[in-house]
């Protein structure tokens, strides 16, 4: 089994192969998060392009990546139990398709976008903003989105992701990325924004 590497320890890789190269984008991409935010990581998995949806039986349309539960009651888990696992889709390492994630040395933004669902489940942040930070929550909601799915958790990912893949003197400003780092998640947490109070 191929292991990626990260501040949380190794993370199993599965599903279709993928180059050198490639596990280490995503192994670089997981170095670059807090270890806390990685606790709830079971697995990484690697997926063709088209996906036939269980409860309809039809292929789907390619959509980069999902955040999925790792088994039934979740929810009742504490945040460190590996309750969750990504399914990454094998075009997302294709230039073509994304070009975001093939950045020479760079970071894989669908991983990072898919990790933000993740740390807003296990940590319920994006339903802290909106109880204590009503603004930042607002300002999160009117960011557009281009994927798939759409929703409030749609770009909180978004913004997630964007903390991690652009340097911190790109989003210092940036008040999607302040609501963020004031959530529960962040304050615990190492952040590339070492420099920003909160």
């Amino acid at each position: 089994m191929t292991m990626l590497h990260s501040r949380a320890g190794a993370i199993p890789l599965e599903g279709l192969p993928i180059t050198a190269e490639q596990q280490e984008r995503l192994s670089h991409t997981l170095r670059c998060v807090p270890a806390d935010h990685l606790r709830s990581l079971q697995r990484i998995v690697i997926r063709d392009r088209q996906v036939r949806d269980e409860r309809s039986g039809e292929m789907r349309e390619y959509a980069g990546g999902s955040t999925n539960a790792a088994q039934r009651g979740w929810r009742d888990l504490s945040p460190h139990q590996r309750r969750f696992w990504i399914m990454l889709d094998i075009d997302s390492f294709d230039p073509r398709q994304r070009p975001i994630n093939n950045r020479p040395g760079g970071k894989h933004y669908t991983l990072l976008h898919e990790l933000g669902h993740l740390v807003d489940w296990s940590y319920g942040a994006l339903s802290w903003i909106m109880r204590n930070d009503p603004e930042g929550f607002r300002l999160l909601a009117r960011q557009p989105h281009t994927g798939i799915t759409q929703g409030t958790q749609e770009r909180f990912a978004d913004a997630y992701a964007d903390l991690y893949f652009h340097p911190p003197e790109r989003t210092r400003d940036d008040p999607r990325i302040r609501c963020i780092l004031q959530s529960p998640p962040s304050r615990t947490a190492w952040t590339p924004h070492t420099e920003i109070a909160i």
